[in-house]
């Protein structure tokens, strides 16, 4: 898949531009929603655009650093070009960047690589998912009460009308961590974690979603519907996701 092989180098030149700049004394700037924003950043996804480009110059971009003039293309890519900088700019090595590619409304490539830790983890629609070479398959845990769950924030601003949700369905499972959505999914993929709580914009998921998919799980918002433009999804090995529903549907406590 032509694509997915675009993506990939997409990612290692992306990758080499934030280890360029991680552990840096960087000029960290405020966007209008306060979030930071940093030199890496925006390098970081003017190159996967170009590398992009260079195969691929009518394909329309989403970016979150910046905005693209819309063409005609049927495929879109979905662009994080540093997930987790907050983690970036104190020195943490828990920080990606995302590339998803869109046909028509369905995710069919992504690509998260995580530079700082050596991880590369990559799917196409109908290949599988491979993390670092190896084919990855989720687990096969199917009671809740068992399960391990991974979230990011876990503060009111972030979780908003769904904190009560999120508690709930953290008090059901057995052990939970604050891994990240990157870290969450790879986990997720490969087995090691069940269920992934986000709240994401398009670009946090996009790769997400197939990665878990193509490794066997489940990935929609938290009524089960298969979007990524919920600003909220619940990603789980596949046998807990009726379960994760549920418990994220009822009343909380």
């Amino acid at each position: 898949m032509k694509e997915l092989q675009v993506a990939i180098e997409a990612a290692k030149e992306s990758g080499k531009i934030l280890g360029k700049y991680f552990r840096t004394n960087l000029k960290v700037e405020r966007k209008p929603d306060m979030s930071p924003v940093t030199i890496a950043d925006k390098e970081s996804e003017r190159k996967i655009v170009s590398v992009i480009k260079k195969y691929f110059p009518d394909h329309n971009f989403l970016g979150e650093e910046f905005s693209y003039k819309k063409t005609k293309s049927e495929f879109r890519w979905i662009i994080d070009p540093l997930d987790m900088t907050k983690n970036f700019i104190r020195g943490i090595p828990f920080f990606s960047n995302f590339i998803g590619l869109e046909r028509k409304g369905k995710i069919i490539a992504g690509v998260i690589s995580m530079p700082a830790m050596g991880i590369l983890a990559y799917a196409g629609l109908g290949k599988g998912t491979f993390i670092n070479g190896e084919k990855a398959e989720v687990s096969g845990t199917n009671d809740i009460s068992e399960a391990f769950m991974v979230f990011g924030n876990a503060d009111k601003n972030s979780l908003g009308a769904y904190e009560k949700h999120f508690y709930n369905l953290v008090n059901k499972c057995a052990f939970n961590r604050g891994y990240g959505d990157a870290l969450g999914y790879i986990l997720l993929a490969q087995g090691c974690a069940d269920i992934v709580f986000d709240m994401p914009k398009p670009w946090d998921i996009a790769p997400g979603k197939i990665i878990v998919e193509e490794a066997g799980g489940k990935v929609t918002d938290f009524e089960g519907k298969n979007t990524i433009y919920s600003g909220n999804s619940i990603a789980t090995n596949g046998k807990l996701h009726s379960s994760a529903i549920k418990i994220l549907k009822s009343r909380p406590p």
